[in-house]
């Protein structure tokens, strides 16, 4: 590419080297290398080979803000430490790249004021589209549709009161809560706790509302785990569950990274994984399979559901709800209770 030289160094050609080389003014060599009426053909061909050997490139992101339209659509996840966004993110970069379209990617970090903060500046960038893991019942997603209601927007992993209507790719979270629950009944637990987001912040409503109904037809007993959704957070909320005299036999989470925080937590107390405490993750991570002992988790494909919710974005066809089928990978976190009643605390000398 022929570059100018600008302040001691060198940069891209940019529209008004391509009009001093064509011989004409900025207006023309814009008007022309737009595709717009207004310029003479022969005065046309000049700017575009001029254009052509300097290896000029037009800024997209200025075009499109000029014409208030783009080809860069806008994703909000929840957590980017969790390494099942990642999966997610590069199934839609995958489709996003076949059609020629690119991706601003931001992290809410559980906060709805980071979230509120991010959409309104993808809107104010006139993104093409916005996808939106939501926290809590999903107000990102109502405010995306205030101030951009003519461009489309997809809700990933949410089951919010204040997403009807909106396209959802999310697993199916009902086998996603009743297969380990009614493997661990299978195996004797009787007491089960569920971790959960604090219900301002719950995404997913009806997995809990799964778990309660399963374990009423189970006679289990349900324990809720209510917890900001951090590895530090769940791993103090799960110490104190387990240090209760009723603490359960078993644990399910939401994710394979927060299951990371439970193992922590059951050793701190010197409580073995399996024989003392199950532990079923959710996600399939490649490293769950190395964890010590393997973690017994939900696996569903990732990347599908970023091609999936980026397909959605696109427009076509794909207009309702995409939903991940899962199964239960049963690994060694999850084994029969070791008695009856819940071992406690080892006594560690």
């Amino acid at each position: 590419m022929t570059t100018s030289r600008h302040r001691g160094g060198e940069r891209p050609a940019g529209i008004r080297d391509v009009a001093r080389m064509a011989g004409v003014s900025v207006a023309s060599a814009s008007f022309a290398l737009n595709g717009q009426p207004g310029v003479a053909e022969d005065t046309r061909r000049r700017i575009v080979a001029a254009a052509e050997q300097l290896g000029y490139r037009a800024n997209q992101h200025a075009q499109a803000l000029r014409r208030g339209r783009t080809s860069s659509y806008g994703i909000v996840v929840r957590n980017f430490a969790n390494p099942f966004f990642l999966e997610v993110l590069s199934g839609a970069e995958e489709v996003a790249s076949d059609c020629g379209a690119t991706l601003l990617v931001l992290d809410s970090r559980y906060s709805p004021e980071h979230e509120r903060k991010h959409v309104r500046e993808m809107a104010a960038q006139r993104l093409a589209g916005l996808a939106i893991a939501p926290v809590g019942a999903g107000e990102g997603i109502q405010l995306w549709r205030e101030l951009r209601p003519d461009a489309p927007v997809v809700a990933l992993n949410t089951s919010g009161r204040k997403v009807k209507g909106v396209p959802r790719v999310c697993p199916d979270d009902v086998a996603a809560v009743e297969l380990p629950m009614r493997r661990l009944a299978e195996l004797g637990h009787t007491c089960i706790a569920f971790l959960a987001a604090p219900r301002q912040l719950m995404a997913d409503p009806d997995r809990l509302r799964c778990f309660r109904r399963v374990a009423a037809e189970l006679g289990l007993r349900g324990m809720v785990m209510y917890s900001p959704l951090t590895l530090a957070d769940v791993r103090a909320a799960a110490a104190a569950m387990l240090s209760r005299p009723d603490a359960p036999t078993a644990i399910i989470t939401n994710s394979d990274y927060t299951a990371h925080a439970v193992y922590k937590a059951a050793r701190e107390l010197s409580l073995r994984i399996g024989p003392e405490l199950s532990v079923v993750g959710h996600d399939d991570l490649a490293t769950s399979e190395l964890l010590d002992p393997p973690l017994a988790t939900i696996a569903l494909d990732g990347r599908e559901m970023g091609r999936q919710l980026m397909l959605r974005l696109l427009g076509g066809d794909l207009t309702g709800d995409y939903v991940a089928p899962v199964r239960l990978v049963d690994r060694a976190s999850l084994q029969a209770p070791e008695s009856a009643g819940h071992p406690g605390i080892r006594d560690a000398g």
